[in-house]
């Protein structure tokens, strides 16, 4: 029988490890080195990312004041929610219920408390105001002329029919919001 000798099998391990170490300290050293003098705009790893050709800014947060008292009214007296059957158009069938662009009737209207300016005279505005500004402002932009919220109504882009004329005082009204917006 051969027996192997624990103390002759150590030996070899601590002299494969002793040949292994300088190379693996060597290597440990460069990436320190690689990782504290690399960093930077400049560096290895940079700090900041170049923007590239398809830079975009991002999204502009419309005045929800604006909405409220301008916007909001001109969607509800155009029948945008409940749809208009003397048009055409089945009773509750439009954006109450119809499409992905969801509009939620409530009463009072916030838009009742403006007066006829463009600041609510409420402090409280219910869920389903806020629902509907978050709904519209997602298909509102600053360029009114790509903005569905105005383009469909007006059909200049898809929409089953249409809800006013792209030069009427509804037109203006959304068209107008793309000016009141802040950048959040």
């Amino acid at each position: 029988m051969s027996f192997v000798s624990v103390q002759g099998v150590e030996c070899r391990l601590s002299r494969v490890i002793a040949r292994a170490l300088p190379a693996l300290l060597g290597l440990v050293s460069l990436i320190s080195a690689a990782c504290v003098t690399g960093c930077g705009d400049q560096g290895f790893f940079p700090t900041t990312v170049e923007q590239g050709a398809n830079f975009a800014v991002a999204d502009v947060v419309f005045d929800p004041n604006y909405f409220y008292c301008k916007v909001e009214p001109v969607l509800f007296a155009n029948g945008c929610g409940s749809g208009d059957p003397s048009k055409g158009d089945t009773p509750g069938a439009c954006h109450f219920s119809a499409t992905a662009y969801r509009l939620t009737d409530y009463m009072p209207h916030v838009g009742d408390s403006c007066g006829g300016g463009s600041v609510p005279g409420t402090n409280t505005i219910p869920d389903t105001a806020q629902h509907n500004y978050q709904t519209s402002q997602a298909r509102m932009k600053r360029d009114p002329d790509l903005a569905p919220l105005l383009q469909r109504p007006t059909l200049n882009q898809f929409h089953p029919r249409k809800i006013f004329d792209s030069q009427s005082m509804d037109a203006e009204a959304i068209r107008s919001w793309a000016t009141a917006f802040s950048n959040q």
